[in-house]
């Protein structure tokens, strides 16, 4: 046995890999609470039905606001771009695809973001949300 051969260790293999080093240039940002549930799944559907409202949006718009317009505005309509027009468009395809008949008299706030219009469309009904499934062309004034 030579030199070299007591400094390599056993040959390379699945069971001789060590573990792949943890980003530590990073700090640990990781907020949840770990005595809480696991709602990992709920956050993904409310990410999934926050990506098909961007979509209404757009395509209520008649493609003139992007999602990328809808999230540097952080959400919010108005400052996206949308005009009352697109917002009729929106309203109807709420209507259509989610069985959701927002009341602007009576909750203005709940229609002005993007995670506002996703909040009504999970508080109207269980199941609502997934009712509307697609990416939103049916129906968004098109």
């Amino acid at each position: 046995m030579t030199d070299a051969d007591t400094r390599t260790g056993p040959p390379p293999g699945p069971a001789a890999e060590p573990p792949a080093p943890r980003n530590t240039d990073t700090p640990n940002t990781d907020t949840r609470n770990t005595d809480t549930p696991n709602t990992a799944g709920q956050d993904t559907h409310d990410a999934a039905l926050r990506e098909r409202v961007e979509a209404l949006v757009v395509i209520a718009t008649g493609r003139v606001v992007s999602v990328a317009d809808l999230r540097a505005a952080g959400g919010s309509l108005v400052d996206a771009g949308v005009n009352s027009i697109a917002f009729i468009n929106l309203l109807e395809a709420l209507e259509r695809l989610y069985q959701v008949e927002p009341d602007t008299e009576r909750d203005p706030e709940a229609l002005a973001t993007v995670d506002g219009i996703t909040h009504l469309i999970r508080s109207a009904a269980p199941g609502a949300a997934e009712a509307g499934g697609g990416d939103g062309e049916k129906g968004a004034g098109t």
